[in-house]
C-alpha cells in the first residue's frame, strides 16, 4: 500500500496544500507548531475514521472557516483509490470513496491501512487499560471492518444496560427481565469479540518477541497475553466463553445494581505484558517500556502485512526526538521496503539518507 498524494483545505492551520509522496521514506520537517502533525492527522483520519488528537471533529476546521477537507490518493493491491472527507460546522462529517459518498464511516475503514506511532504511544505499557484496548481495537478494525460494527453494537448494549442498572426500581421483575435480555446479547458479543482479540494477541505476542529480540540481542523475553474478565485458557469456543459471561452477569446482578454499572465484559479487558515473567508495568525500566512500545507498533505492521499481503503505511509523528540513539537507529534500519512518513524538527538526522524532504512553515510547503 502506497500513498500517492494528499490534499488539505482549511484543515487546522493549513489553508490549501497538496503534497506528493515517494514510495519510500518521506520526511516532513520544520519548527514546532507549523502544521507537520496536521498533515499526518489528515491522512490517518482515513485509517481510523476520526482524528487521533481531536475529541471533536470541528476542531479540525481552520479558524474562521465553515468546513475542512482532506483528500487521499493511494494504491493498494486492488489498484488506485481516492478517499475524501468533508468536516462541516453545520452538518455531520461525510466520507467519500472515489467521489461517491458512503453512508457510514465504517464502510471506508480497512480501505486505507496505517500504523501511527506518536510520542503518546511510548506510554502504552504504563498507561491505563483503556489505552491498550484502544490500540487493539484500532489495529483490528483496519483488518476486520465487521469488528467495528460488533464494538458499536456492544457499546450500545452496555449503555442501555447501565441505564437500566441505575434505575431506582431495578428490583422490579420486569426490569430484571430486561437485564436478562441485555445479558444474553452482551454475552454473545463478548464471546465473539474475545475470540477476535485473542487471535490478534497471539500474533502480537509472536512479533513482539521477534522485534524485542533484535533490540536486546535476545537477552530479555517479553510475553503478551490476553487479560480478560474470564479465563481463555480453558475456553476456546465461542459458546463456552458466552456461557462464562452469562454466568458472571447472572451471579453479579445484585452487585451491578448496587454500583449501577456493568462490571464484566470486553470493555474491561487488558493486555498483560511481561518481561522475563515480570509485569512490565511494575518492573520494566522506562527504556524497556519504550522498547516494548516500539516492538508493539512494528508488530502491528507485520500483522497487517500477514493478513492483507501488503505493508500498511507507517506514520511516525516526531517519535525520533523521544528515543535514545540506539532505538532511533533501530527504527531507521527497520523501514526498508515500507512507505514511511516521518515528522521531525531535526532534518539533519536524515542527512545520510535519500528521502523525500518536505519542509512546512505556517501550514505551507516551502
Amino acid at each position: 500500500m502506497k500513498i500517492k498524494s494528499t490534499e488539505l483545505i482549511s484543515f487546522r492551520n493549513i489553508e490549501s496544500e497538496a503534497i506528493e509522496f515517494s514510495d519510500g521514506v518521506n520526511v516532513i520537517y520544520g519548527d514546532n507548531a507549523q502544521g507537520k502533525t496536521n498533515i499526518l492527522e489528515g491522512i490517518y483520519i482515513f485509517a481510523r475514521g476520526r482524528s487521533f488528537r481531536a475529541s471533536k471533529d470541528k476542531e479540525l476546521i481552520k479558524f474562521g472557516s465553515q468546513s475542512a477537507y482532506s483528500l487521499l490518493k493511494f494504491e493498494n493491491s486492488s489498484g488506485p483509490v481516492t478517499l475524501g472527507v468533508e468536516i462541516s460546522q453545520s452538518k455531520p462529517k461525510a466520507f467519500y470513496r472515489n467521489n461517491v459518498r458512503v453512508s457510514r464511516t465504517s464502510e471506508i475503514i480497512g480501505e486505507f491501512r496505517a500504523v501511527l506511532f506518536c510520542p503518546s504511544h511510548l506510554g502504552i505499557i504504563s498507561d491505563s487499560p483503556s489505552v491498550r484496548r484502544s490500540f487493539l481495537d484500532v489495529a483490528i478494525s483496519q483488518l476486520k471492518p465487521n469488528y467495528i460494527r460488533l464494538l458499536a453494537k456492544y457499546n450500545n448494549y452496555i449503555m442501555n444496560r447501565n441505564a437500566v442498572l441505575k434505575r431506582e426500581e431495578s428490583e422490579e421483575s420486569n426490569i430484571k427481565q430486561l437485564l436478562d435480555v441485555y445479558s444474553e446479547e452482551l454475552s454473545s458479543l463478548s464471546a465473539e469479540i474475545s475470540i477476535i482479540r485473542d487471535e490478534y494477541i497471539r500474533r502480537l505476542d509472536y512479533w513482539v518477541k521477534e522485534f524485542f529480540k533484535d533490540m536486546t540481542d535476545g537477552k530479555e523475553i517479553p510475553t503478551v497475553t490476553y487479560d480478560a474478565n474470564h479465563s481463555l485458557k480453558d475456553s476456546r469456543s465461542k459458546e463456552e466463553i458466552r456461557e462464562k459471561y452469562l454466568s458472571l452477569y447472572c451471579s453479579s446482578r445484585e452487585r451491578e445494581i448496587k454500583y449501577g454499572s456493568t462490571l464484566y465484559g470486553i470493555h474491561k479487558d487488558d493486555l498483560k505484558i511481561d518481561i522475563n515473567g515480570r509485569d512490565s508495568r511494575l518492573y520494566a525500566s522506562q527504556g524497556q517500556q519504550r522498547s516494548l512500545a516500539l516492538a508493539m507498533k512494528m508488530a502491528e505492521g507485520e500483522i497487517s502485512r500477514e493478513y492483507t499481503g501488503e505493508y500498511p503505511v507507517f506514520l511516525l509523528d516526531d517519535v525520533l526526538s523521544e528515543l535514545d540513539e540506539r532505538r532511533k537507529q533501530y527504527i531507521l534500519s527497520s523501514i526498508d521496503n515500507k512507505q514511511v512518513i516521518i515528522t521531525t524538527c531535526e532534518p539533519s538526522v536524515f542527512d545520510s539518507y535519500n528521502e523525500n524532504m518536505i519542509r512546512i512553515k505556517e501550514g505551507r510547503r516551502i
